[in-house]
């Protein structure tokens, strides 16, 4: 999660006497943002102000967990460099339990249901081990959504989208599971050509 303005090549918080011109715009997105979540709404933030969309990321991650939400925070940046799948996937199914708190798959789980496809077994690690444990609502989210224009595993990423979007259509527990995109991108450009269906996200621009 990277949730900083650059300073000396490194990306630093924001001090909140600094939001200053777009204090408003950021109190109004927040609401939005939080408004959808807590309604079970998945969304894609829009903004290319960073400063302004890191200070909001890190402003609701603190308010929805004050709410009760559960979250777990990625960055697709590494989607740029990383060819390999079943690594990719598992990477981020590891960062998904340790930052949920939930059990690392065991070897002879993760061998067996990602056999055929990594990405189908992400979902069904949500079905089996997070949601049926969770006492709360769970949040993914994906910052640097603009690596889905060229990375050489964005078609994977969508297809986990599509998956997670299909399983909320037909099972309850996955009800309690809202995924949030960012980026600088226009929602329409990075989802075009059916990439993802449009009307699955709500587009919130900064």
């Amino acid at each position: 999660m990277r949730i900083q303005q650059e300073t000396n090549g490194r990306l630093q918080p924001i001090p909140r006497g600094q939001t200053g011109p777009f204090r408003n715009e950021l109190l109004e997105a927040k609401a939005e943002l939080i408004t959808a979540v807590l309604c079970g709404k998945s969304s894609y933030v829009q903004g290319e102000n960073a400063p302004l969309r890191y200070r909001l990321l890190t402003d609701t991650a603190l308010r929805l967990s004050d709410l009760g939400q559960t979250a777990a925070y990625f960055d697709l940046i590494d989607l740029d460099y990383q060819y390999d799948l079943a690594k990719w996937t598992h990477n981020n199914l590891r960062l998904l339990a340790i930052q949920l708190n939930v059990p690392l798959p065991k070897g002879d789980w993760w061998a067996t249901q990602s056999a055929d496809d990594p990405v189908a077994a992400f979902v069904q690690f949500l079905a089996e081990k997070v949601l049926p444990e969770a006492e709360k609502p769970i949040l993914l989210s994906f910052d640097e959504a603009d690596q889905l224009l060229r990375a050489p595993l964005a078609a994977d990423f969508w297809r986990l989208l599509t998956l997670i979007e299909a399983a909320r259509l037909q099972q309850p527990l996955f009800e309690n599971l809202v995924v949030v995109l960012w980026g600088t991108v226009s929602w329409e450009l990075l989802a075009d050509n059916g990439r993802f269906p449009t009307a699955a996200l709500k587009p919130i621009i900064l």
